[in-house]
């Protein structure tokens, strides 16, 4: 299964690289609709489509809230070689220092979008975003390749968003954010409190330099990668950071993290209010019986 999906993936990367124009794309499966900038983050800026998220599975996106654009839209990756820094999208959506370019491709029920050509002093940037059509989880794998003919020292990484899923409807911007791990199983949530709806970002590559956090809309990945924030609950963003040291002449990386969305499951003490209130509604349809 391994090979046969990295076949399709070189296969759609050649295909996409010998196109000329791309730009902003948005996908749509059963449960996610999001949209991808031509800079590789997590943003269609022409149709302003981050992530939406229909629970019942039924591809119905209509009025349905969005994590990510209400709002100052704030969705990015960054990238550090040798102490300096830029990040795609961020601040400005549709900012593309690295100059990459986007496209999409489908095969066997899972759409890829395809980030390609991006490059920061002499690091190499691929990256592909997949999602199974009937699945509530985005994966990303993103490759660094050091392309300069020499070492890059001190290469890092850092991903991110500001999640604002109960704007829409409740007109609020603030959430409970947590983090449920480091290194390996790095991960960090957020979760709207009225809507329950949450998004996890969680660390899929194996890698164990890496850093999840709850942060000020930070950017930069040095920050990121320097230790632990978490500052709290309200309108902040989570994060990812990954730290990777020097790279030499032609060495490559491959990381992977997923976003992850869900509708909140009922607490016990809902459930007992359900059950109590099923066991109400049986006793007057027994009571209506005829003798």
């Amino acid at each position: 299964m391994k090979n046969i999906l990295r076949s399709a993936v070189l296969s759609a990367v050649m295909a996409l690289s010998a196109q000329s124009a791309m730009a902003d794309v948005t996908v749509s499966g059963a449960f996610l609709k999001f949209g991808v900038g031509d800079n590789g983050s997590l943003i269609d800026f022409g149709t302003f489509t981050g992530i939406q998220f229909d629970p019942t599975g039924t591809g119905n996106f209509a009025g349905k809230p969005d994590f990510i654009t209400p709002g100052i839209p704030f969705s990015y990756f960054s990238l550090g070689v040798n102490g300096t820094w830029d990040t795609a999208g961020g601040y400005s959506p549709s900012y593309n220092p690295f100059t990459s370019t986007t496209g999409t491709f489908n095969g066997a029920g899972t759409t890829f979008v395809i980030t390609s050509n991006g490059n920061y002093q002499g690091l190499k940037l691929s990256q592909v975003i997949s999602f199974d059509l009937n699945s509530n989880i985005i994966h990303t794998n993103v490759v660094l390749t050091n392309v300069s003919g020499g070492t890059l020292a001190n290469v890092v990484y850092g991903t991110g968003l500001d999640p604002d899923q109960d704007a829409t409807g409740y007109g609020v911007y603030s959430t409970i954010n947590s983090i449920g791990g480091q290194g390996v199983g790095a991960s960090v949530s957020a979760l709207g409190a009225n809507s329950g709806l949450q998004i996890t970002m969680s660390n899929t590559s194996g890698w164990v330099d890496t850093t999840a956090s709850v942060n000020n809309w930070q950017t930069d990945p040095y920050f990121l990668t320097a230790g632990v924030t978490n500052v709290g609950d309200g309108d902040n963003a989570i994060a990812l950071g990954y730290k990777f040291g020097d790279m030499h002449s032609g060495q490559q990386i491959s990381i992977g993290y997923d976003y992850t969305i869900t509708a909140a499951v009922p607490e016990p003490e809902t459930y007992a209010m359900l059950l109590v209130g099923l066991g109400v509604a049986g006793f007057l349809a027994r009571r209506r019986k005829p003798a």
